[in-house]
């Protein structure tokens, strides 16, 4: 039979998708049976990432905690006999006594036979596995695994440049230098693409400074000795790469075939620097630039108004809801043309009386109980909430602190934030009792008591950054010679919300 274009190649496109189809099969993990897939590729990479910072906690244990945490991060259930099951089902096929390998059929087109395929997920790794002294089986990545990572790395395009210079050094220390060599191409890709995004920020942030409101890179400003110090590590990294370059050669001075892919490696590396060291300068110089701009021109954020009559009043309420009675429209539009505007009732007064008014009460029939509790429950409007808090922890995860008085420094559309619910500051008020360790990540909303670990938690859940704050402790700090100071109307005692590291 004649090999056509469909069939060229065949067996080895199968040898490199069994393992990805083979990846939990077959396992009794009840109700987690469709997630497993998920679950066991979420542990591969986080052993992958181990292995290539040199982290030597991958022994059984090690990846059985890998599998629990990993089934609480994605929100799932599961019992100890669900753990185990999925932790040795990684590690070998069957029963555990027999530590088989995995098995899968795959037909070999030249042969016109079918085969079989047998490999593992993971392998000991015997630069930390010294069994002669009783210890334990430190696991690696076999090149099944790595592949299927490499595979979904070319469709997420999701490693870091720091990543990408770790797997380099893994390859050099295992002789793989042709391959460390192509693996720079895809570090030099990604730079590459990091450059262009930066010019087109720079361009936009130059010709529209008001960009800088609703772009995420706004925010670097506020971290810019993080982010230097981001680049100082990466350029440390190439260091490194570069010494180990240099090492191998003069190891390997009378093998030709190795200096001539060494001299091609070190080539790629040098390029590979100055691109990065270009990109490097360009972030920092549109930081400062960014810095620069705010300074400068603070009207051009000030000025935003919370609230548009088109958008939000006109478009999405008359033009969606309609209007039921014309008064309504003359009640939104009097106080716009009126010279003098009514008195109008605090928020709070309002839902006095509409909560305690006994008279009114008595005067509702029967029929009109349940409509009445919906009319007079108050809700709060956590979104309101937890986005003007979302700007004291962005301040307490770089500063370690934050004093009310802070928010005074703010533009007034952040200001204006912290009274459109009267929760916003009370919750304020309630980090002045005992300190808090916030242990809220995995834990169910209903179960939380104190009001400040309901904050923790919806922040948490829409903004994943402040997930660090887990396991830390939250305390005030009070200075008793301090003043009270007036913002907003308002008299504060000048108190610190502060952040205090778990010791270990």
């Amino acid at each position: 039979m004649d090999v056509n274009e469909s069939w060229e190649g065949f067996a080895q496109r199968m040898q490199r998708l069994n393992p990805l189809f083979e990846l939990g099969r077959g396992m009794d993990v009840g109700e987690l049976k469709p997630y497993i897939q998920t679950i066991l590729m979420q542990v591969l990479l986080t052993i992958f990432y181990r292995e290539l910072n040199d982290d030597d906690n991958r022994r059984k244990s090690d990846i059985r905690y890998i599998v629990e945490d990993t089934i609480k991060q994605m929100k799932l259930l599961a019992d100890d006999r669900q753990i185990e099951r999925i932790t040795s089902g990684l590690l070998y096929q069957g029963k555990e006594e027999y530590t088989k390998p995995f098995e899968a059929l795959y037909y070999d087109e030249i042969r016109q036979f079918w085969e079989t395929q047998v490999f593992r997920y993971v392998t000991m790794d015997e630069l930390y596995t010294n069994l002669e002294l009783g210890s334990s089986i430190v696991y690696k990545l076999t090149d099944v695994s790595q592949e299927m990572i490499f595979m979904s790395r070319e469709m997420a395009e999701e490693f870091s440049i720091t990543i990408e210079q770790l797997y380099s050094m893994q390859l050099i220390k295992n002789g793989n230098f042709r391959k460390a060599t192509r693996n720079l191409d895809n570090l030099i890709s990604r730079v590459n693409r990091l450059m262009a995004k930066e010019f087109t920020f720079q361009k936009e942030m130059i010709n529209n400074p008001k960009i800088l409101l609703i772009e995420d890179k706004s925010q670097r400003s506020d971290s810019r000795a993080e982010i230097e110090q981001q680049f100082e590590e990466e350029k440390n990294h190439f260091r490194t790469i570069t010494s180990m370059i240099e090492k191998t050669k003069r190891r390997n001075e009378e093998d030709n075939a190795v200096q001539k892919e060494l001299t091609l490696l070190q080539e790629k590396i040098s390029h590979t620097r100055q691109l990065h060291d270009r990109f490097a300068k360009l972030v920092i110089q549109n930081i400062s630039y960014e810095m620069k701009l705010k300074a400068e021109n603070p009207s051009l954020f000030w000025e935003t108004s919370l609230v548009s009559f088109r958008e939000h009043i006109y478009e999405n309420g008359f033009m969606k809801e309609g209007v039921r009675r014309f008064e309504l429209i003359e009640s939104v539009l009097s106080p716009l043309f009126s010279p003098k505007n009514e008195f109008i009732l605090p928020l709070d007064w309002i839902w006095g009386e509409q909560e305690f008014d006994e008279k009114q009460q008595k005067e509702t029939v029967v029929e009109e109980e349940t409509e009445k509790a919906i009319t007079h429950q108050r809700v709060t409007n956590w979104d309101s909430v937890i986005m003007a808090w979302s700007y004291v922890f962005q301040y307490l995860q770089t500063y370690r602190e934050f004093s009310l008085a802070d928010l005074g420094e703010l533009p007034l559309e952040i200001q204006n934030l912290w009274f459109k619910e009267s929760e916003t500051i009370d919750l304020w008020m309630m980090f002045d009792k005992k300190p808090l360790k916030v242990q809220v990540l995995h834990r169910k909303e209903e179960t939380f008591s104190d009001e400040r670990e309901i904050l923790l938690y919806k922040l948490m859940k829409e903004y994943p950054q402040f997930q660090m704050f887990e396991g830390l402790k939250l305390y005030t700090k009070f200075d008793p010679k301090a003043e009270p100071f007036h913002w907003q109307h308002m008299k504060i005692t000048p108190f610190k919300i502060c952040i205090q590291e778990e010791k270990r």
